[in-house]
């Protein structure tokens, strides 16, 4: 363990510049490229280029999968969110010199962190900060100035600067101690509870986000059975978790794209609609 340690410590680590780098990058580009496929998941991967390009850079093949690694759909709040950027950075560093750190952990650690980030965020940079700024520039234009304006874009511009660095190097500092303090025997029960944690998160927003409802009904004489409350009943949300085991499925060991995956659940939606069944 204590050789472990060592040969982190000694390690080739990033300059405060580049440093900086990674957290500029991902302020100027979290929400660049935004689709809903993969949402914040390009502008995560540039934050982490400089990292890349800096080890890697004689080594396309790691390259590649380090991009990979990262091209995986991700949201979270991109302000207070930085703080998983920094903790993942650390973490790419440790991996990149040697540390054993897989990649599933590095995805669990986002995974399990987004969800409740972006709801502390929201809170915060959304519901918390711009009404109490809005009402100080608010009360700074009403005599038609200009000053409001600027006063609010500017405040607003530098409160959440602000947080995102300090967050982000909160991340990124703790995220080398706490990989120093896990290689060895506490590395494999940490990646166990990150991955129950990530595979939580997951069940929940499929629970939550994904909707299917079978309209069919059994009509007798005497009653009528709706199908859809029958198996509500016994197992509620199970046809959407089977459309999302069959996603996974498709997309990791059938080596599907996104495309032919809407593809697929279209032709059911459309085949299954006809039938009336839906």
């Amino acid at each position: 363990m204590s050789e472990k340690k060592e040969i982190i410590n000694e390690s080739t680590q990033l300059t405060k510049k580049e440093v900086n780098k990674v957290w500029w990058t991902w302020w100027k580009y979290a929400l660049t490229v935004f689709g809903y496929e993969r949402l914040q998941a390009p502008g995560f991967t540039l934050s982490m280029l400089p990292i890349f390009k800096k080890f890697y850079k004689n080594k396309p093949e790691k390259m590649v999968a380090a991009l990979k690694r990262h091209s995986v759909f991700y949201n979270t709040n991109n302000i207070v969110g930085a703080v998983v950027n920094g903790i993942v950075a650390s973490m790419e560093v440790e991996k990149a010199n040697g540390a054993k750190i897989s990649d599933d952990f590095i995805q669990n650690i986002k995974v399990g962190l987004m969800g409740p980030l972006a709801g502390i965020g929201d809170a915060i940079t959304q519901a918390t900060i711009p009404p109490i700024v809005l009402s100080v520039a608010i009360g700074l234009s009403t005599n038609g100035s200009v000053l409001g304006a600027i006063f609010a874009v500017a405040v607003l511009y530098g409160i959440n600067m602000l947080i995102s660095r300090i967050t982000f190097m909160s991340g990124y500092k703790s995220g080398r101690e706490a990989v120093n303090k896990l290689l060895g025997k506490q590395m494999a029960r940490i990646q166990d509870a990150m991955s129950v944690l990530g595979l939580t998160v997951v069940g929940a927003i499929t629970a939550s986000y994904v909707n299917f409802t079978i309209t069919a009904e059994y009509v007798s004489e005497y009653s009528t059975i709706n199908f859809q409350e029958v198996l509500d009943g016994i197992f509620p949300k199970f046809i959407p978790m089977c459309l999302v085991l069959l996603g996974f499925y498709l997309l990791k060991f059938k080596k599907f794209s996104a495309i032919k995956l809407i593809g697929v659940y279209l032709v059911i939606a459309i085949v299954l609609g006809v039938f009336g069944i839906v």
